[in-house]
């Protein structure tokens, strides 16, 4: 699963194998922690640095070691598994741990482990032009080479299968060429977000028939289409454009080192500058008499609303694109998204913005939950990614189903003009019985208003790159309560309505600075008729 999201989609009809050069298997490691990502172990644990926090000094971590240690099952390398064993004294009776599986989720989400992915060296611990992975037979002899870097504050491992005498040191220069090749911004961001949307198969098959419908209905118009891509997929809707429909395209992305390696995915599938174009410009400087046939694109392809890549928010882009670089009329993708929020039950998630019932053991530590309500955290929307994507071990139960409450017309927005404020009450069938700590949201993307079912995407995929690249919004809910020291969830029964108003707040009216339209949610509690609020934080 881990290795997907490292892979770009190969079911498109394009040769990406180029985009494996942000494939940083050096410096970027992901940070893993509350995950049920499944994982078979090549090897036993093997302890690479051991640190006296009392007594020793950063010159007693080496600068680099070498290790033998025996595979205990055949398979593939994918990874690297980095985790912390610490004791309180050379006894090491009593042992705190961050490997998988030893800690719940709170503590899993403040410490977890790392995952650094690995490919396969040669006899001189020197990686090939591309990453290909290391196989491995049950015991086979492994040897890895560690690099400590700063001292020990960051690890970089390389694997490959032992031969010939053990050196206790890696040789003086085995730099990893690739990875040094493009600046350290993209190689995070490649890792990080283009990869995994590149490798998102449903993602890409989505936004290829959005597409492949947007480029017919222009052609109706004008026989010359142009098409303009500020999306995050790693440049894949215009190559498509110009591949398979015979289309000018133009890719801006904010990194000219990634538009230079879009240049080279070009070459690699057979298109020159005058069918595809990349550069790395920030669409709001950018000008018409730039664009291919120096005149305004036709089809505009954006990210969905709350992508997690600064600066690439369609709220932020398509203002200036409207009235710059589309032509009036012209088709957005995705061209309609919306907000569905849902109430859940959750102990683990209410531990993330709260001390449940204010307490921990014998400590009063109400004056946390009196700091939370100082931040407004029963009246803000906060974005949280993995911990509530498909792989997370967040433990938690729907009481209602998802429900859109707020539509957005990407195709026309910024055209026409929407109210500074509105207020909506909106009722929520409760479809379980139990206590409601959050309400929880993320936007859904689709064709249109009028077209929302047959392609759309949403937060909900087995893919663990859509739990990475596709936010979800927590706010906390709680009963009204003159003691703001605990914050009390809300029982609610099914076949309930639970009334939420919803405040949306456009132009001068938002509080914040962040693009696009200002959600605000108030939970209003049911009445009890007669049923008491215990306390006590149930088990789920």
């Amino acid at each position: 699963d881990f290795a997907e999201t490292l892979a770009a989609a190969n079911d498109i009809g394009l040769n990406l194998t180029s985009l494996q050069q942000l494939q940083d298997t050096v410096y970027w490691k992901a940070t893993v922690g509350a995950s049920k990502v499944p994982f078979k172990r090549l090897s036993e644990r093997k302890c690479i640095l051991e640190v006296d926090l009392a007594n020793g000094s950063r010159e007693d971590v080496p600068l680099n070691r070498t290790f033998r240690l025996p595979a205990i099952e055949a398979g593939k390398a994918h990874a690297a598994l980095l985790d912390w064993d610490i004791w309180l004294d050379s006894s090491r009776d009593k042992v705190l741990s961050t490997a998988p599986g030893q800690r719940n989720f709170a503590g899993d989400v403040a410490w977890g482990w790392l995952l650094q992915p690995l490919e396969a060296v040669d006899d001189f611990w020197k990686a090939g032009a591309s990453p290909k992975l290391l196989e491995i037979s049950r015991r086979d002899e492994l040897e890895l080479g560690v690099e400590y870097i700063a001292r020990g504050i960051s690890m970089h491992i390389r694997c490959r299968l032992a031969s010939g005498d053990h050196k206790p040191n890696l040789p003086k220069d085995v730099r990893n060429e690739r990875v040094l090749r493009f600046k350290r911004e993209l190689m995070v961001q490649g890792s990080e977000f283009y990869l995994p949307l590149a490798g998102d198969q449903e993602r890409q098959s989505v936004y290829s028939k959005l597409l492949a419908k947007a480029i017919g209905e222009a052609k109706t118009k004008r026989p010359d289409v142009t098409v303009l891509d500020v999306s995050a997929n790693s440049g894949i809707p215009g190559l498509l454009a110009a591949k398979k429909h015979g289309v000018q395209a133009l890719t801006l992305t904010r990194l000219e080192d990634h538009a230079k390696l879009l240049r080279q995915v070009a070459s690699d599938n057979g298109l020159n500058d005058t069918m595809f174009e990349a550069h790395g410009a920030d669409p709001s400087t950018f000008m018409d008499i730039l664009m291919p046939a120096s005149k305004k694109a036709d089809v505009v392809v954006v990210e969905p609303p709350g992508s997690p890549l600064h600066g690439l928010s369609p709220f932020s882009l398509l203002p200036t694109i409207q009235k710059k670089l589309l032509v009036e009329g012209g088709v957005v993708v995705p061209g309609g998204a919306c907000f569905e929020i849902e109430l859940v039950e959750s102990t683990d998630l209410a531990s993330m913005f709260s001390v449940p019932n204010g307490r921990w053991e014998y400590l009063d530590l109400t004056v946390w939950n009196e700091e939370a309500h100082r931040h407004n955290v029963l009246n803000k929307m906060v974005p949280y990614t993995k911990w509530l994507g498909s792989h997370s071990t967040l433990a938690r139960k729907s009481l209602s189903t998802r429900r859109c409450v707020y539509d957005v017309d990407l195709s026309t927005y910024s055209v026409v003009p929407l109210p500074e404020e509105t207020s909506t009450t909106i009722s929520i069938p409760i479809s379980a019985s139990g206590r409601a700590h959050a309400l929880v949201g993320s936007w859904v993307a689709f064709e249109s208003l009028e077209q929302r079912e047959s392609l759309k995407l949403d937060s909900q995929s087995d893919y663990l790159g859509r739990s990475l690249t596709w936010p979800h919004y927590v706010q906390a809910v709680a009963l009204p309560s003159t003691d703001l020291g605990v914050l009390r969830p809300i029982e609610v029964r099914a076949g309930q309505e639970v009334q939420v108003q919803l405040v949306v707040r456009n132009g001068n009216m938002k509080r914040t600075g962040a693009a696009g339209p200002e959600l605000s949610f108030s939970v209003i509690p049911p009445p009890t008729d007669g049923l008491e609020t215990s306390n006590k934080q149930d088990e789920l």
